[in-house]
């Protein structure tokens, strides 16, 4: 995870290069290489490609979604997908009335595209010979602006090398896209866009208008084009307009070698933006009060600076320095200051394409904690996404037969849950029932991540007006959804799906689902007593309150503890079991299906995956990602269970030989897992290659794996807490963050562990490394020695001791 299949400039940690044209893999690096700001997302095509089986130039607004229906086996699904927005980059030119200018068609002489982590600024340098022998050097620079969250540019620099002629510049906005980005959505409708006007502002630009057909979100996209070059002034600017599209078109001569600047600026507007009236309106002025380019780049760079000051990691070997800054950026492409208060989540996909529809699922478990140790209000906007849908999940929960809030695997604008029943296999062509509704354990999910939350930043305010309440529905659920079994004396959890996504059934059954999934288990187990620690938690002025509003007794309260101390846990052998009777299915080679799918390979001959002992991805483990070994221990134990290193490491072993790796998550969940008891073992599950794109959850998981497995952070009482276990590798490694408005640095170089206080914080901090209390005040520094093995061991064991919180 740690690496990617590109070509690096190993001079620089802060660029990722492409030399060279390559067709095939030009949708990979458009994903790679879009830009966005947590408001929206353009993706990194050409400014002349138009969507097809090369290129696909998709814009996404974050959380704006719309509703199709379509029939499939004779049954209407209604489906709720990310909608593609209309494209703003479209910028063609061409010779002397010659053909338009494409790549595909001309000769590359150089080719060369980078993407400038650092400024957020998108580089593409192309020279070519057309088939007249006129040869050009572009040079392309593309940003949408952290600064200005509406805005975007881009600047094309053309040399013409050994020609002149007339140049004519077509620069537009098209309104005819439709969702295509996802091959195995095919069969789906995709028309999600409806025309509405086009227009032009004075005295340069135009605009064009579409809404959504079931959201009826309408979408405004102005642009302002400018032409400088060498004492050569445009001769004629005439527009083009239709429904669906509308474009300008500029003339000028140009003389050899001369060199012409084209600029372009876009504004992307909603009518669900706020300090607004109208759409249209509030993009048409924006483009008027647009500065220049160079200087809407200056004030987008500054911005990006501001975020590498808390967020930039620093570590050796350089490789893996510049894949953790590629994970950190689109982190906060996705997630930025300014989706705080756009009301949405965390998508698997980030807002870069169409892959799971745009959908919500738990990525934020890997993304919350390294967001919240450094923009705490955007953590806290994930949850409060969470808290709005509330009440859709408790009327989840009541159509089902349960209790409390049921969240649903798959979330969008409302809290409904968005699982399609039907999956397409391109494989055999064949439609599948999909039945991922039944991880339920998203509830232990978003419960884990209120508490980390609380616990990294000590906002209590949050806990009482809404962290407490979600916990209290999701463990209502829990104690609803646990069934007695009398044969046992045991609760038992029945009919759901572990985090595997393979096993949906058992074989003939005739409901699905599988019953008793360890990982589901244990952290219902967790949630429950985690949330009697919550409402302790809570000041004796508001309980009687909260107690009332909530209904909740003493007695409900008492059950959950018994739940708590009675659920049934499987084992085989003495380690921990995936589930109830996986133990019991047919053997299966994984090596050769490594990254691969399974359980679609396995359709299309006819079989079924629900045969055999292979997982999808991590599921058991994401017990040992998430807990630290005390405290899962100390839950077992509360179940009257006893478990001890050697059953973890077994449990680890005998699940990872298991597992296919098919998600790009799972070996980063593995690394997690045995990254206390072997370190080198972990560095090495988390350098193993795996599928290139973006994917939030395990970049923001690599993130996760330096900071709270390696180093061991967690915070507690208002008190950081470091128990690092550092690969070999790991010799120089930093990060900064923010704790309760103090902004730190922790390093470490060698063998010493440094922790740096800025001398402009308001109080001193307590640190706690291997149970050491120092008190760290403003514009201090405390350094420990990692080698003092003695010391180190004792306190290691004393730490275990205490340890209650997850990591």
């Amino acid at each position: 995870m740690f690496s990617h299949n590109n070509t690096y400039d190993s001079k620089d940690a802060w660029s990722l290069v492409f030399d060279g044209y390559d067709p095939k893999d030009e949708g990979h690096r458009e994903a790679l290489c879009a830009l966005g700001n947590g408001y929206f997302v353009t993706r990194a095509a050409a400014i002349a490609a138009t969507a097809d089986e090369i290129h696909y130039p998709g814009t996404y607004r974050a959380g704006l979604y719309n509703r199709l229906v379509t029939c499939i086996e004779g049954e209407t699904s209604e489906d709720e997908s990310l909608v593609s927005l209309p494209n703003w980059l479209p910028l063609r030119f061409r010779i002397d009335g010659g053909n338009w200018f494409s790549i595909d068609a001309v000769e590359i002489l150089t080719y060369r595209q980078t993407l400038d982590l650092k400024g957020g600024v998108l580089h593409r340098e192309i020279q070519f010979s057309d088939p007249q022998g006129r040869q050009t050097k572009l040079h392309e620079q593309r940003f949408v602006s952290m600064a200005q969250p509406h805005l975007a540019g881009l600047q094309l620099q053309l040399t013409a090398e050994n020609w002149s002629g007339e140049l004519e510049i077509c620069s537009a906005i098209d309104g005819r896209v439709t969702n295509n980005n996802v091959k195995r959505y095919e069969p789906y409708n995709k028309q999600h866009l409806e025309p509405l006007t086009t227009g032009t502002i004075q005295p340069e630009g135009i605009w064009l208008m579409v809404r959504t057909k079931q959201s009826r979100i309408e979408i405004a996209v102005a642009t302002r084009t400018r032409v400088f070059g060498d004492s050569h002034e445009v001769k004629s600017r005439t527009v083009d307009r239709e429904t669906a599209q509308i474009s300008e078109q500029l003339r000028l001569q140009v003389d050899r070698g001369a060199v012409v600047q084209i600029e372009k600026i876009a504004a992307l507007y909603t009518s669900r933006d706020h300090a607004m009236s109208e759409s249209a309106e509030a993009a048409r002025q924006a483009i008027q009060d647009a500065p220049s380019f160079a200087e809407l780049l200056t004030a987008h760079q500054c911005a990006w600076k501001r975020l590498w000051m808390r967020c930039d990691i620093e570590l050796e070997p350089v490789e893996n320095l510049r894949a953790l800054r590629l994970h950190i950026f689109h982190i906060l492409q996705t997630v930025s200051p300014h989706t705080a208060d756009l009301d949405v989540g965390v998508p698997a996909r980030g807002w870069h394409g169409e892959d799971y529809r745009g959908h919500i699922f738990w990525d934020e478990t890997f993304v919350l904690p390294f967001l919240a140790c450094r923009f705490p209000e955007i953590a806290r906007s994930m949850l409060l996404y969470r808290y709005r849908r509330l009440s859709a999940a408790k009327i989840l929960a009541h159509q089902h037969g349960y209790k409390g809030a049921m969240f649903p695997w798959r979330s969008a604008s409302t809290g409904r849950e968005e699982t399609p029943r039907f999956q397409f296999s391109l494989l055999s062509g064949h439609w599948m029932r999909d039945r991922t509704n039944l991880q339920h354990h998203i509830n232990a999910i978003i419960a884990c991540n209120l508490w980390r939350y609380y616990s990294l930043t000590n906002d209590l305010a949050f806990l009482i007006d809404y962290g407490a309440e979600m916990m209290v529905e999701i463990t209502r659920f829990w104690a609803s959804i646990a069934t007695y079994n009398p044969d046992r004396d045991r609760y038992e959890i029945c009919g759901v799906m572990g985090p595997d996504e393979y096993h949906t059934a058992y074989l003939d059954a005739e409901t699905p689902g599988i019953n008793n999934n360890t990982y589901t288990n244990v952290m219902a187990v967790w949630t429950l007593c985690k949330t009697q620690e919550v409402l302790d938690l809570l000041p004796p002025s508001c309980c009687r309150e909260f107690y009332t509003r909530l209904n909740l007794s003493q007695e409900e309260i008492n059950h959950w503890d018994t739940v708590s101390r009675k659920m049934h846990v499987v084992f085989d052998g003495g380690i921990l079991s995936q589930y109830e009777g996986f133990d019991r299915l047919q053997e299966f080679d994984v090596q050769p299906f490594y990254n691969q799918q399974v359980n679609l390979i396995l359709e299309a001959k006819g079989d079924d995956v629900n045969r055999y002992q292979v997982s999808k991805q991590a599921d058991t483990a994401m017990l040992f990602f998430l807990l630290s070994e005390a405290e899962l221990t100390k839950l077992l134990e509360r179940n009257g269970y006893s478990f001890n290193r050697t059953q973890m490491q077994r449990t680890i072993a005998h699940h990872l030989q298991h597992t296919v790796h098919e998600s790009s998550l799972s070996r980063l969940v593995y690394a997690g897992a045995v990254a206390r008891c072997d370190c080198e073992k972990s560095w090495q599950l988390s350098s193993q290659e795996t599928k290139n794109g973006i994917h939030l959850g395990a970049m923001a998981g690599t993130l996760h794996l330096l900071q709270h497995h390696y180093l061991g952070l967690h915070a507690y009482g208002g008190k950081i807490c470091l128990d690092p276990y550092l690969p070999t590798s790991l010799n120089r490694f930093r990060v900064s963050l923010q704790h309760q408005g103090n902004d730190l640095e922790i390093e470490v170089i060698d063998s010493n562990l440094n922790v740096i206080a800025s001398p402009i914080n308001s109080s001193s901090v307590q640190i706690i490394c291997w149970g050491d209390v120092r008190d760290l005040q403003p514009g201090t520094s405390i350094t420990i020695n990692l080698l003092d093995s003695v010391s180190s061991v004792k306190s290691r064991m004393a730490l275990r001791k205490a340890e209650t919180l997850v990591y």
